[in-house]
């Protein structure tokens, strides 16, 4: 038992974990100048709205930005992330003041092909997962059906 623990602890801790958002509802992007991390006023029209609309629904919004991954220069690169992190966190503060209550989850993209400035926003509706359950008979005729030869 405590190795079969081991094996499925290792695989969980190994496979890289990531947002699905399966039914996706996109409100658009927020772009940024060149070496800025702060974006227009005129945007907060776009969030407000996804607020608005957000607020009694059952999901969570998924907030994206694309690094480019054709930068070389590891200080740069560095930089880059650095600049997208804080992106990402103005677009969340903004939402924070504007008393939005869902859940947020934050991705940045390390190898796009697009050097672009822009956090996507995209509002993920949850789906409950179905549990679906076999009785150790049923299990049984159908190794049965499958094995036996007729």
């Amino acid at each position: 038992m405590k190795q079969l623990l081991v094996v499925m602890m290792s695989f969980l801790l190994s496979t890289p974990l990531m947002a699905k958002c399966p039914k996706n509802i996109n409100y658009g992007d927020i772009p940024f100048e060149k070496n800025s991390s702060y974006f227009s006023g005129k945007y907060t029209q776009k969030l407000k709205k996804l607020v608005t609309e957000t607020q009694q629904g059952d999901g969570y919004l998924l907030l994206e930005f694309p690094v480019y991954k054709g930068q070389t220069d590891k200080k740069l690169r560095e930089y880059n992330m650095w600049l997208a992190n804080r992106r990402i966190d103005r677009v969340k503060h903004y939402l924070t003041q504007s008393a939005f209550s869902q859940p947020i989850v934050t991705r940045i993209l390390t190898a796009s092909d697009n050097d672009t400035r822009s956090v996507s926003l995209h509002w993920c509706t949850q789906t409950v997962p179905q549990t679906i359950m076999a009785s150790t008979a049923d299990k049984q005729s159908n190794i049965d059906s499958i094995t036996s030869p007729k």
